[in-house]
């Protein structure tokens, strides 16, 4: 009867004994992630961790000597303030000094989460900013200082890309980026000055450069008008001696056309009358003349016997 009693009391400790160590062990053996990490198995008793799976927000069954090792899943911030960066020399910028701020957000790739913990572990932050910095730092020197305010949204673009690929290179660093954004961009006063210094000589080098090109236009254009003047009056002398000599032969022609008219006409007369005595012909022409004269007022009152004629001059 004793026996058992002690029997039943060892068998109810035993009971509540492995109650009491899965009341313990159970919940030890449960490992949680947040809804923003990744999560990789890692061993308690030796630190090792497991990175062939990759685990997400979750509750698991892991064992009392295991938990997880987490990373972040969500996106991740960068901010740089006041980044020294260098400009490409122009023209009009003889390659300038400046701060500016960047902010970019980033992840990491969850079916890389296991090398990244492998290559870069917990030092990947560091790793991403520093080749971040180098990266825009190289890319900003290729970019004239003018672009950062007139072409803003082709550099963010050009440094994004900078960015992205120096990730990308061996040993790539497993994170894919976002959001990109430059924020103010701020000149040293003593740059400033050296700037608008630079800026005040290009322009009063472009005024005196505009004012010798009007005076060698204004010269050039004097050549131009002088020769187009030498050219009119040289047109116009030709065109009016080609008319003098046009209305001189026209005259000829006329008083050659006229006289052939009227030795015509005066041979027909000659004939008509029938004086064909050289005597009566010079006679008669000379008479003809007389007449023709504007001065003269011709009149014949009688023959005498002489055959005189007697003429009087008009008043």
């Amino acid at each position: 009867m004793v026996e058992s009693k002690l029997i039943g009391v060892a068998a109810c400790c035993t009971t509540t004994g492995i109650l009491v160590f899965l009341l313990i062990i159970l919940p030890l053996s449960f490992s949680y992630i947040d809804y923003y990490d990744y999560g990789l198995n890692q061993r308690k008793s030796t630190g090792k961790v497991n990175t062939d799976k990759v685990y997400s927000g979750g509750r698991y069954f892991t064992g009392p000597d295991n938990k997880f090792l987490t990373y972040p899943a969500d996106q991740q911030i960068l901010h740089f303030e006041d980044l020294t960066v260098f400009s490409d020399g122009d023209n009009d910028s003889i390659g300038l000094t400046f701060l500016i701020d960047i902010d970019l957000t980033y992840s990491i790739q969850k079916s890389k989460v296991g090398l990244l913990h492998r290559e870069l572990a917990s030092s990947y932050e560091s790793v991403v900013r520093s080749r971040t910095t180098e990266s825009i730092k190289n890319s900003a020197i290729s970019i004239k200082f003018k672009n950062y305010f007139q072409t803003r949204t082709a550099v963010e673009l050009q440094f994004r890309n900078a960015v992205q690929t120096s990730w990308n290179v061996e040993p790539q660093l497993h994170v894919t980026l976002d959001q990109f954004h430059i924020g103010r961009i701020k000149i040293p006063e003593s740059v400033a000055s050296k700037q608008l210094e630079a800026l005040v000589q290009n322009e009063r080098t472009a005024k005196e450069k505009h004012l010798q090109d009007a005076t060698l236009e204004r010269e050039v254009t004097e050549v131009l008008v002088n020769e187009i003047n030498l050219k009119a009056e040289k047109l116009l002398k030709n065109s009016k001696a080609k008319a003098r000599l046009l209305v001189a032969n026209s005259e000829s022609e006329s008083m050659r056309i006229t006289l052939a008219a009227m030795n015509k006409g005066t041979k027909d007369l000659l004939n008509e009358i029938d004086l064909v005595g050289q005597n009566e012909t010079i006679a008669y022409m000379y008479l003809r003349n007389l007449q023709n004269r504007a001065n003269l007022d011709l009149s014949v009152s009688y023959l005498s016997d002489e055959n005189i004629v007697k003429t009087a001059a008009s008043v």
